[in-house]
């Protein structure tokens, strides 16, 4: 007997997979697939146990008094002191980190965001 060559195999009959009358569900965002989850009290239990119980929403504030300037021509800097980032499996991912410069009238001068990615290795 001699081999085939792969374009020259029977292909398989695929009207059984045309036939299932399947339609995917509409797309949902994480949100939403995870407010269904939260009365499902076995799913939860399981994913805490897998993950872990994971913080959401703001996870820190901070607030720094920058000193009284005038105004003047050169630019003031300011330099935060140093802080460490959080350490373990459960604390990698990405932040997204809000910082704002405002005076004590609650004048908003400044307002940025960035983010921050902690990973294991810094090749990831």
């Amino acid at each position: 007997s001699s081999l085939q060559e792969p374009e020259d195999l029977p292909i398989e009959d695929d009207e059984d997979e045309r036939n299932l009358n399947y339609n995917p569900p509409a797309q949902k965002s994480l949100g939403e697939i995870q407010e269904l989850d939260k009365d499902d009290e076995s799913l939860v239990k399981y994913k805490n146990t897998l993950l872990g119980i994971l913080p959401v929403g703001t996870v820190d504030k901070e607030s720094y008094m920058v000193g009284s300037y005038g105004p003047r021509v050169e630019e003031h800097e300011y330099v935060s002191p140093l802080d460490e980032a959080p350490k373990g499996i459960l604390s990698r991912g990405c932040y997204q980190i809000r910082s704002r410069f405002i005076d004590d009238d609650k004048t908003v001068h400044l307002d940025w965001e960035w983010n921050l990615n902690i990973s294991k290795d810094w090749d990831e």
